[in-house]
């Protein structure tokens, strides 16, 4: 149920895995981040992942797509590609610096709770 005049924005984040070139990717998340800027995009970028909002999930393909042509015009000669979709309608949506903030709030706060010795773990 989407409330009448709220904005969704999914959250899409996508784990591109260039196959047959070796250990570091960084090229190749690189390329895939200037692509996403170059097309409106505000990547973030995570040590595995690629988080971006989109206007439509039918967007997801397309920029997919537009991945996939990209790496394989620069030599890839496999790739397998992940994607998570978070598709909330009942709120209005943060953007996703927003949403990592509330994250680190409640970190901070949490911190304060949480004491060293977990069931004698550590």
């Amino acid at each position: 149920m989407c409330l009448e005049g709220l904005q969704a924005m999914p959250v899409v984040s996508l784990k591109v895995l260039p196959v047959g070139v070796g250990t570091s990717l960084s090229r190749y998340v690189a390329r895939v981040v200037a692509l996403l800027e170059a097309h409106g995009y505000k990547p973030i970028v995570t040590p595995d992942t690629t988080v971006i909002h989109v206007r439509d999930l039918s967007e997801v393909g397309a920029i997919v797509r537009m991945i996939h042509d990209e790496l394989y015009s620069m030599g890839v000669p496999r790739i397998v590609t992940i994607v998570m979709i978070d598709d909330r309608r009942d709120v209005e949506e943060s953007s996703p610096e927003e949403l990592v903030q509330r994250v680190i709030r409640h970190i901070e706060e949490e911190r304060k709770n949480v004491r060293g010795d977990v069931h004698g773990v550590m």
